[in-house]
């Protein structure tokens, strides 16, 4: 697998079709694309990044991180085009690596119920369950899970 990763704008033209992408298939599942809690110039911020991962050559997954506190980002917009290679699993490890260089401790998540799918993934990279953040405390289908990075 050749994949490699790099800062990106989510203005470019590759992140863009990426999250259209992911914008389709969440509708597909939930009924709508997610984008409800998203503000993509927040990916732009002082300590904010947004990735995206090619395989040789070819835009095939993408994630964001945005600055809740110093020690805490919220990943969001996390997208890998269907495969066997992991693309998911890879991505999160280098979001988590990228995580600990801006100097976060902790990374935190938001998922809705009717996605099992993203929800087991997310368990499988180490994420547990937590309280619900702002702005989803009141939303009776998010799910929030975090991960504790000092000890990866």
């Amino acid at each position: 697998m050749g994949l490699s990763f790099f800062r990106s704008g989510v203005e470019s033209a590759d992140a863009q079709i990426l999250l259209r992408e992911l914008n389709e298939v969440l509708t597909g599942i939930l009924g709508h694309d997610g984008t409800a809690h998203v503000c993509l110039d927040d990916f732009n911020q002082d300590g904010a990044f947004f990735l995206m991962g090619y395989d040789n050559g070819v835009p095939v997954c993408c994630a964001g991180v945005r600055r809740m506190d110093m020690k805490t980002g919220e990943v969001k917009r996390v997208y890998a085009r269907p495969n066997r290679n992991g693309y998911g699993a890879t991505l999160m490890k280098q979001v988590e690596v990228q995580a600990r260089v801006e100097g976060y401790e902790r990374l935190v998540l938001e998922c809705r119920e009717g996605n099992a799918h993203a929800i087991g993934f997310y368990k499988r990279q180490g994420y547990t369950i937590c309280a619900k953040y702002p702005p989803y405390e009141d939303e009776t289908d998010a799910v929030c899970m975090r991960k504790m990075l000092l000890n990866c």
